[in-house]
């Protein structure tokens, strides 16, 4: 179907609007952090006074952005690891019960996170991961596996079963052919599943709320804290300077990879 300058001019316009409005909160937010206002750190005239006090409070932003990352880095590296092996499992592998078992994983997706925090809170303590950046990390990979899994299941399947049968032929082991043919041409999957462990790892709240002290806190767990000042009045100041933070390298890294990111979801709609 030929498309015509009027079609073309409302395809620009609803993604235009549809831009904007993902945008907006975020133009407001970075105005907001360098704009003056009374009972910020920003009283008068346009600056950073918001950074400089998000930068040193409590045990300093580098402190919570650390326990994020470490965090991030945990559930990115489990999560990867058990979806890359699980789906290729599910995908290659003819055992009993697998389709049984394939449902129950993704049924995981079905249950609320805070359902779950309670017996993930007491086995944390009992293994000794209470208050521990591992922990937590561990935590959100659980609810990250059941997509990932099905996503590297469905890329795995899309890829033909003779690129590994010719690998093993020319002498590559089934692990080897695994690390050289499979995971290469999963590479989308494997960075979609990645990018999303990192979201939700980076952006995560509740969990590190009920696992966490604010010793261990991590930058979206501190900023609660930061926003609440004296007689209970929010500094949005400070509030709108940890938004930016907090989003400029989710935003770089998503934009960075993005290439990879709809190949990911296109290689993993092939095959069901």
């Amino acid at each position: 179907m030929k498309s015509t300058p009027l079609s073309k001019g409302l395809f620009y316009f609803l993604t235009s609007c549809i831009a904007i409005t993902f945008l907006a909160p975020l133009v407001w937010a970075v105005i907001s952090s360098v704009s003056p206002a009374p009972g910020t750190s920003q009283t008068s005239g346009f600056g950073f006074g918001n950074y400089v006090a998000l930068f040193e409070y409590g045990r300093g932003l580098p402190v919570y952005l650390l326990n994020s990352l470490v965090i991030s880095l945990v559930a990115i590296v489990v999560t990867l690891v058990c979806a890359a092996t699980g789906g290729y499992a599910f995908a290659r592998f003819r055992f009993r019960g697998k389709n049984v078992l394939f449902i129950l994983v993704l049924s995981v997706m079905m249950v609320p996170v805070a359902a779950l925090l309670i017996p993930l809170i007491v086995w944390m303590q009992k293994i000794g991961l209470q208050n521990s950046l591992p922990g937590v990390g561990l935590v959100l990979t659980l609810f990250q596996l059941p997509m990932g899994v099905f996503m590297m299941r469905n890329s795995f399947a899309s890829v033909p079963a003779e690129l590994e049968e010719a690998a093993k032929l020319d002498g590559c082991s089934a692990l080897s052919a695994f690390f050289r043919v499979m995971l290469p041409t999963a590479t989308p999957a494997l960075i979609t599943v990645g990018l999303f462990a990192y979201l939700a790892a980076w952006n995560d709240f509740m969990v590190a709320l009920y696992l966490l002290s604010m010793d261990n806190a991590p930058l979206p767990l501190a900023l609660v804290n930061m926003r609440q000042q004296v007689m209970g009045v929010i500094d949005y100041g400070i509030t709108t300077a940890g938004v930016v933070v907090l989003t400029l390298p989710a935003l770089v890294l998503f934009l960075a990879l993005q290439k990879y990111y709809v190949k990911g979801f296109t290689s993993g709609a092939v095959k069901g």
